[in-house]
């Protein structure tokens, strides 16, 4: 199955949602860096030694194989970050990504056929970015959007201007915890209201201290279990996968 996540406008967290989500997602599952502003995990998180992300494998190693017509999956290019996320990596570059600038078609029925499940962050998504067959192939659309009206009329505005086959949507706000309920029946007001057809919206609390322990590697089942994003994020994706007609738990 794949999944996109992706904000219309600039909203915050469309990085820090895929790799909580792809923390806790309870079935097996590759983060895949899709956004052409640049890989932000290299920096951000620690490898699985400890250390510094490596450079390689990445996305550009899938881009030579396949464009050798070599049979490739996206496992042989992820690698695991100390938090035991399995990632992709993207990017590093405006000039990296128009050098893979035909590779998005391939690379989507890869992600759409492979044999575990991909988390696909695509960042910031314009209408005609390369990467939109990503967007097309994708069985779960994930908007995320900040709890501010402008976020979600942003949001609802890029919904009503794009018509893609197929897939569900399910909006994702990230917001303050104590407001989740009411934040999330309005983003479906707004959505119901619009007539555009998503399955009700989840919640991916605020929490700047768990972000940071999941980047710097704390394990989401061990010490980390407890934290408000991680308790969040498998209640959303439990909510994801539900939308989707997959019940695991």
């Amino acid at each position: 199955m794949l999944t996109v996540l992706y904000s219309a406008k600039g909203a915050p967290g469309v990085t820090s949602a895929a790799l909580s989500l792809s923390a806790v997602w309870p079935r097996p599952v590759v983060l895949l860096e899709a956004d052409l502003a640049g890989s932000d995990l290299a920096l951000r998180c620690r490898g699985s030694s400890g250390a510094a992300v490596a450079s390689t494998p990445n996305l550009l190693g899938f881009a030579a194989a396949t464009r050798g017509d070599r049979d490739s999956t996206l496992t042989e290019w992820a690698q695991p970050l100390a938090c035991g996320v399995q990632v992709v990596l993207g990017v590093q570059s405006p000039t990296q990504a128009r050098g893979v600038a035909d590779l998005w078609h391939r690379l989507a029925v890869t992600a759409a056929s492979a044999d575990i499940d991909v988390i696909a962050d695509l960042g910031r998504l314009n209408h005609d970015q390369p990467t939109m067959p990503l967007m097309a192939a994708a069985d779960l659309r994930i908007p995320v959007m900040a709890s501010a009206v402008e976020s979600i009329l942003h949001t609802r505005t890029y919904l009503l201007d794009v018509t893609v086959a197929g897939g569900r949507t399910v909006p994702l706000l990230v917001g303050p915890g104590r407001t989740a309920a009411a934040d999330c029946r309005d983003v479906d007001g707004v959505m119901s209201q619009a007539g555009i057809v998503a399955a009700t919206s989840t919640h991916l609390p605020l929490d700047h201290p768990g972000l940071a322990a999941l980047e710097g590697g704390v394990s989401p089942t061990g010490r980390g279990r407890t934290s408000q994003l991680v308790r969040g994020a498998r209640a959303a994706a439990d909510h994801l996968l539900a939308s989707a007609g997959l019940e695991v738990r």
